[in-house]
């Protein structure tokens, strides 16, 4: 497959995100860019291999294994053999590092897409929009764009196969147990009992995967579970804050309103039904 399109460029611009170029070469061309590209690249192979060389390193790209390259960073790729079909995404947007931090791509990287038919759908959403031309295309593809990039975050960092996957595998049996039991009085010792690890390094377990301390994670499972009593309109505050494992309603709103803006009754009064 050999299909590409750089779209014309209007308001979109102003957008967080946007797109400037994506497209598919089922032999990619050999590219030595002595000054980098001016703008962010994610590259991911699908069929053949290939070689990329950045900072001093080399390496050989196989099908589900990608490539992010920053504006500007010197680089060399080219095909190794008769096949190398690539899918790439060229994009830029005032939000476009810390997105890109978030996704723990701050510098050039080569990683592996452990599910590349999920990036590779929203991959052909885009292309498929652009090429229709109309004129919000580049507003519906920043929004693919984004959805593009979280689901590759997901599927490179939160699979088996991945470092922060055996992390995550790690600490479910925590999680599980939080989920099922966050009504109870909750210590970090019993915590990290289950998973035998010191409470530390649950802590830090916990900040690498989720970026939430225990005792956060905690808090926000009752919350949620809270919003849910709230909206169900069938217990008065004080019998919420018991259900989800505050014994002082006090600090049951304290908790509620830091995490949403509104105390207990101002979001059960804002999503109160007409007529209750």
């Amino acid at each position: 497959m050999t299909d590409y399109y750089y779209p014309v460029l209007s308001d979109e611009t102003s957008l967080p995100l946007y797109v400037l170029g994506i497209g598919a070469r089922d032999r990619e061309f050999h590219f030595v860019r002595e000054d980098g590209y001016p703008n962010h690249q994610i590259i991911y192979c699908t069929r053949g291999q290939g070689h990329v060389i950045f900072d001093g390193h080399e390496y050989d790209i196989k099908p589900g294994d990608a490539f992010y390259l920053p504006p500007s960073v010197p680089h060399e790729y080219y095909p190794v053999g008769d096949i190398w079909e690539t899918h790439w995404v060229t994009f830029e947007g005032r939000e476009a590092i810390e997105m890109l931090k978030h996704i723990k791509l701050e510098k050039a990287k080569v990683f592996h897409i452990n599910d590349i038919n999920a990036v590779d759908a929203i991959f052909k959403k885009i292309l498929y929009l652009m090429k229709t031309n109309y004129y919000y295309c580049g507003h519906q593809c920043s929004a693919y764009l984004y959805q593009f990039l979280i689901e590759l975050h997901r599927v490179v960092n939160l699979q088996n196969g991945s470092q922060d996957g055996q992390k995550l595998n790690q600490l479910q049996p925590v999680i599980d147990y939080i989920d099922k039991n966050f009504r109870k009085e909750l210590t970090l010792v019993e915590l990290a009992d289950l998973i035998d690890l010191s409470p530390q390094y649950l802590c830090r377990l916990f900040k690498e995967c989720l970026s939430l301390r225990p005792f956060e994670y905690l808090a926000r499972k009752r919350i949620q579970q809270a919003k849910l009593l709230l909206l169900e309109d069938k217990l008065n505050i004080n019998e919420i804050a018991a259900e989800v494992g505050y014994n002082d309603c006090s600090y049951f709103c304290a908790v509620f309103k830091k995490h949403e803006m509104l105390s207990p009754a101002e979001f059960r009064s804002l999503h109160k039904k007409a007529g209750n």
